[in-house]
């Protein structure tokens, strides 16, 4: 006997294990008609029936559980086998989850350089959220901002921040507050976090319940595009507003800083060893805010 096509013990697998010509013909993206035709080849060539109508499920001759029982295990294998392979010529990828301020102001700018020292190595940054992305395996790494408790994460401390009131050189025509107290004067923007605010106001001595004109913005990235659109003053934290500070678009509106209460983490799953691409990646983001902590320490005199 000839050997069987692996076209036919596919289509058999898949309508055995589906119990339906349907649904292998939708597992296997050709039509009905392609699939019956391919289990009856085989049948014709086995000599045997492999299914019976049963109302409207195909179930399996005896001859039909048979062969399914002995060639799903090696179907399977060739699969694996076939997928390995493939995972063998594929360039390395990494998957970086993070938010959308800290990816467009303080990672994408630097990407470059971490792309010259490993141009092989593919990254795809996702902006989100959502630490239920390392959970599914949907991401290797996320940078998150926070205290470095999330349950079922192991988390690493990445970078901390510093807070400051900022807004556009142009802003009021150049008249900037002078004092913290005269700031419920002026239009404060904030952010869907009214955490960095707070922090701020109570190193300052002022209640930031005082403010008066408020706009408010649902995130970071979008209060501070605003702050540079001239439209008020924003509270900046360091790492988001350091391109803009060194271009001129923003200013520091006084020399007081106070620190966060929240900072960068590395966050992983927990258990699973890095691969040895996401690991160099891992240690370029060590080396990356490492430079920019002692740069920026010296720009906003904290040395």
């Amino acid at each position: 006997m000839r050997p069987a096509p692996l076209h036919a013990l596919h289509a058999f697998e898949s309508a055995a294990r589906h119990g339906s010509y349907s649904l292998a013909a939708g597992e296997l993206h050709v039509t009905h008609s392609a699939v019956s035709q391919q289990i009856r080849t085989l049948e014709s060539m086995l000599g045997v029936p492999l299914f019976e109508r049963r109302g409207r499920q195909m179930a399996l001759t005896r001859e039909g559980l048979l062969l399914f029982r002995r060639i799903q295990p090696a179907l399977l294998q060739i699969s694996r086998a076939v997928s390995e392979v493939g995972v063998l010529q594929r360039p390395p990828s990494i998957t970086v989850t993070t938010l959308q301020s800290f990816a467009n102001r303080w990672l994408l700018p630097r990407m470059a350089r971490f792309q010259k020292l490993r141009p092989d190595v593919a990254v795809h940054i996702q902006a989100s959220a959502d630490l239920k992305d390392l959970g599914r395996g949907q991401a290797d790494l996320a940078i998150r901002y926070g205290r470095g408790a999330w349950k079922g994460c192991h988390a690493e401390p990445l970078l901390e921040e510093w807070l400051f009131p900022v807004c556009s050189p142009a802003f009021n025509q150049g008249r900037l507050p002078q004092t913290a107290a005269s700031l419920k004067r002026y239009r404060i923007l904030r952010d869907d976090c009214q955490m960095e605010w707070n922090a701020w106001c109570r190193h300052a001595g002022v209640d930031a319940e005082d403010f008066l004109h408020e706009a408010s913005y649902s995130d970071s990235n979008l209060m501070l595009g605003a702050a540079a659109a001239g439209q008020g003053i924003a509270i900046g934290r360091s790492a988001l507003v350091s391109a803009d500070l060194a271009a001129g678009r923003l200013v520091r509106v006084f020399d007081l800083i106070a620190p966060a209460p929240y900072s960068y983490h590395l966050v992983t799953p927990p258990g699973r060893k890095p691969s040895a691409h996401l690991a160099d990646f891992m240690q370029w983001l060590r080396a990356e805010a490492a430079a920019f902590t002692r740069k920026e320490q010296r720009a906003l005199g904290l040395e």
